[in-house]
């Protein structure tokens, strides 16, 4: 048994996610399931009876910069994983195509969002105006079209 990095919740507990006694195939869903219900700044942590590192990659590769790996505990039986949610994440589609402006939950979700997290806005075309606005108020940005009717703009401050 090794352990690698100390558990990054220092001034909460973490919510609990033991997977062991669950199904292989729920498993995944049962993780993202909690994943979506953090907050920013909230950790699970994650038990399992093997090494997670494809959940690792899944969500690295689905959800960039929104999440902070850290292992507490590395086998030989049980993998402990300290998963915080770094992100402040805006859905603007919704908004948008009820034909409302989702500017100000966008400029409040980036005024809260700390050094340490990303902002995540989601929209139906690429917001260059939006990435002006937050460049000039000390943001970088990432932005990736990952379907055809949808954007990821992930916005880190420098």
């Amino acid at each position: 048994m090794t352990k690698p990095e100390a558990p990054i919740s220092a001034g909460q507990d973490p919510i609990l996610c033991d997977v062991r006694a669950l199904q292989p195939r729920e498993r995944h869903q049962t993780i993202f399931d909690r994943l979506h219900t953090l907050t920013a700044g909230e950790t699970f942590r994650l038990v399992n009876d093997h090494d997670p590192a494809p959940l690792r990659y899944q969500l690295d590769a689905e959800y960039p910069d929104q999440y902070l790996w850290v292992s507490v505990e590395a086998g030989p039986e049980t993998w402990v994983v300290d998963i915080t949610n770094r992100a402040r994440v805006v859905d603007a589609r919704p908004v948008i195509s009820a034909g409302g402006e989702p500017f100000q939950a966008i400029m409040e979700a980036a005024s809260s969002t700390g050094d340490d997290e990303v902002l995540v806005v989601y929209a139906p075309f690429e917001p260059i105006p939006l990435e002006g606005v937050l460049a000039e108020q000390g943001f970088d940005h990432v932005a990736e079209q990952i379907s055809a009717d949808t954007w990821r703009v992930r916005f880190m401050r420098r």
